[in-house]
């Protein structure tokens, strides 16, 4: 089965060397205007003229480090948070998103109104979030964890063209 995204690249506006400038700088966000220049084919100030044009489009989000969550926060869990009041929608978005902790917060179908994804320092932390903080950004809601065991796969790469390991 061949998965194929609604919006093309050119719908997105994004040509070819966008769309390799992007793949580079999604696996290394340190690479130089010359590293990348070599790259695509085109000169170091076309480079730096195209990232900041994706950066002005909203295509580029930020530049950041992708720090090793084992290190710093290595509990990881899945939260479904199902909110007892549909009032509280606004509010518990707007609260969430300033929580740390809250790597991910999503508007799901099926029984979670939200599925969270959350690192945390410590089961202890994880607990008292999931117990303490949650129903206080909520009010009255019903939470189910699902702590995990093992990280597979994580990665910040998007799936720009065609990957012939899928084919």
């Amino acid at each position: 089965m061949e998965y194929t995204s609604q919006a093309s690249d050119s719908e997105a506006g994004l040509d070819e060397v966008d769309t390799l400038l992007l793949s580079r700088l999604m696996r290394d966000g340190r690479a130089t205007w010359s590293d990348l220049a070599v790259d695509v084919g085109i000169s170091a100030p076309a480079v730096a003229h195209r990232v900041r044009r994706l950066v002005e489009q909203g295509v580029i989000r930020q530049f950041a480090a992708w720090v090793e969550p084992a290190v710093l926060a290595p509990v990881t869990a899945f939260v479904t948070v199902q909110l007892g009041d549909a009032r509280r929608h606004d509010e518990f978005r707007e609260r969430v998103g300033k929580l740390d902790a809250v790597q991910e917060c999503h508007l799901v179908s099926g029984d979670g109104g939200y599925l969270l994804k959350v690192r945390e320092r410590s089961l202890e932390r994880l607990a008292r979030l999931v117990h303490a903080v949650l129903p206080e950004l909520a009010g009255p809601c019903r939470t189910t964890t699902t702590l995990v065991l093992q990280q597979i796969k994580e990665s910040p790469v998007l799936p720009l063209y065609e990957d012939p390991a899928e084919a």
